[in-house]
């Protein structure tokens, strides 16, 4: 799969970490700042991934790919009906993301 990380200067050490784990898992991966509809990168990505310090907001979704977004109190997509969270977290930091890979990996999610 491709994967289009939006970059978040405040979140850089774990943006990377996410791109790390994607990446060993066989994904392919392109980022930047920002998109839009007319991006090369996001006409071929198959997923869009971002990450926000703060709680999950109605408009941090993306209606026309499929996202995962990882925030302050969970992740989310929209892979499953709706802007689902598929993780719950108490904050975004190294831990909650180590948990999250782990649970990933137990269910060979993003395994290419």
């Amino acid at each position: 799969m491709h994967y289009l990380v939006i970059e978040n200067k405040q979140l850089e050490e774990l943006t990377y970490d996410i791109v790390g784990f994607l990446w060993d898992n066989g994904n392919e991966i392109s980022i930047q700042g920002g998109y839009n509809d007319k991006d090369s990168n996001y006409l071929r990505t198959d997923c869009i991934v971002s990450l926000d310090n703060s709680p999950f907001s109605e408009q941090d979704i993306l209606t026309t790919k499929p996202f995962i977004h990882f925030c302050e109190d969970g992740v989310y997509s929209n892979v499953i009906p709706s802007p689902y969270r598929i993780f719950e977290c108490k904050g975004l930091n190294k831990q909650t993301l180590a948990a999250f890979f782990s649970w990933c990996m137990r269910l060979n999610l993003f395994k290419k």
